[in-house]
């Protein structure tokens, strides 16, 4: 794949070759801090590329001033100094997804933005960051550096846009292959400031499926056909349905995706995932982010049958469209009898995020041939043992929209399927009562009345 060419101009881009420059750029973290001007907002990659070498630096930096800075981000591990409860009056964090935030919310300076994650590095230059830290693996032969695991949780344009990039090189990150249009590269001569580090990245390790989600992916195995390009994420279901897809036979499957995890290697070896009749991309697997353990990284390094690319261009419902039978997988946590989709909330309370949902339920419908599912298991206990529907009759007050009713096609419970696509109300209705847990059927169907109000 032809590399790209350096599109920022970088504090010392014009000293020659870049490992003169490399050199030139080095620094200590507290050094690299004092670039960073209070007052202002600054991007930070998030989760395993976050930038724990400059991290404990700036919040020294900002408690010696009383400074104040926006942060933003997404993913922020829980043990990040910014980001401390020590240190809420001097951090204001903006999130457009919520994993550990969702703990840190109650600190009073964590805040959640409502944007497709398509849209991050948008949002980010609205905000109009003075810098951005990120962490990137240690640069190739042309001084080209990867941003790796978690690098699209700050998007190319957000870091054109900074007057400051501090880069944060680990050389425990490992570099996968990219290049083109929405490359995840960031060369030598673009940074301002290099600070070293050793850390080993968070690993996430694949976690196990249960047999309520086997149930789930077998019925969704059967909705993938032969030459399909599929998008999935993470989690038990996630890993369920590549063992269904493997079991099945399925063969020449491709890959576009916001997440690359374990399962797709797994697919990938067995040969069921070759990506030989996409439309985009032929012959490689696509994804914004690598989130997975060690045998995924060692596996997918360096690997020319994967392109790793930017956030804004995995998700583009028009860019997933170009190719045909796309699949797209998503998760729900609730949905009501009209088929509107929770992804995202408990109530009014932020959970996690719309993520990129929306995006691909448009750009797997906009396919030729695509198909879109939200998958959910039918149920749940809380705390106290109690057994709950996550079919409802109305989605309870509060709670956030994730997929309008309009945009949801097929739902899959351990029920089985529902098609919702160009019903009325009546039959979405009693289609998502098909496929609710028994004991809820009966109550479903006596709210029917108050549905078709």
């Amino acid at each position: 794949m032809t590399l790209p060419t350096p599109v920022r101009k970088g504090r010392a881009g014009r000293l020659g070759g870049w490992r003169r420059q490399y050199e030139a750029l080095q620094m200590s973290a507290v050094q690299a801090a004092e670039l960073i001007r209070p007052g202002t907002a600054v991007a930070v990659s998030g989760s395993a590329n976050w930038p724990y070498a400059v991290d404990e630096a700036l919040a020294a930096r900002l408690r010696s001033l009383s400074g104040r800075i926006e942060l933003l981000s997404l993913y922020a591990p829980p043990d990040t100094a910014l980001l401390s409860p020590a240190n809420a009056d001097l951090v204001s964090y903006q999130a457009n997804f919520f994993s550990g935030e969702r703990l840190m919310a109650k600190q009073g300076n964590v805040r959640y933005v409502p944007a497709h994650l398509g849209n991050t590095g948008d949002w980010m230059c609205s905000r109009c960051p003075q810098a951005a830290v990120i962490t990137c693996s240690a640069p190739d032969e042309n001084g080209w550096m990867c941003r790796s695991l978690w690098g699209a949780s700050v998007p190319r344009q957000t870091l054109e846009l900074a007057e400051t990039v501090v880069v944060v090189v680990n050389d425990r990150l490992p570099s996968f292959s990219s290049g083109g249009e929405g490359h995840m590269l960031f060369h030598v001569s673009e940074a301002d400031a290099i600070v070293k580090d050793s850390r080993p990245p968070a690993e996430h390790p694949p976690v196990p499926a249960g047999e309520t989600d086997r149930r789930i992916a077998e019925y969704i195995a059967d909705l993938v056909p032969d030459g399909a390009c599929v998008q999935f994420g993470l989690g038990g279901l996630a890993n369920a349905v590549g063992e269904c897809l493997a079991d099945a036979g399925k063969r020449d499957l491709g890959l576009q995706t916001e997440v690359i995890g374990n399962c797709v290697m797994e697919l990938m070896k067995k040969g069921v995932l070759n990506n030989s009749r996409k439309q985009t991309c032929t012959g490689r697997s696509v994804g914004a982010y690598f989130i997975g353990d060690k045998r995924l990284w060692d596996f997918a390094r360096e690997n020319p049958a994967f392109c790793q690319k930017d956030i804004h261009w995995t998700n583009d419902p028009r860019r997933v469209a170009q190719n045909d039978r796309v699949v797209s997988i998503n998760n729900a946590m609730e949905i009501d009898l009209t088929g509107q989709v929770n992804a995202e909330s408990v109530g009014p309370r932020q959970y996690s995020g719309t993520g990129g949902q929306l995006e691909w339920v448009l750009g797997s419908q906009w396919s030729r041939d695509g198909k879109s599912i939200i998958a959910l298991r039918s149920s749940y206990r809380d705390k106290a043992g109690e057994l709950h529907s996550k079919i409802v009759p109305q989605l309870p007050p509060g709670s956030v929209v994730t997929t309008p009713r309009t945009c949801v096609q097929y739902v899959v419970t351990e029920y089985g399927v529902a098609d919702l696509r160009y019903k009325s109300v009546l039959e979405r209705a009693r289609a998502l009562i098909a496929i609710a847990h028994p004991d809820f059927r009966g109550e479903l169907s006596r709210a029917l009345p108050t549905v078709l109000l």
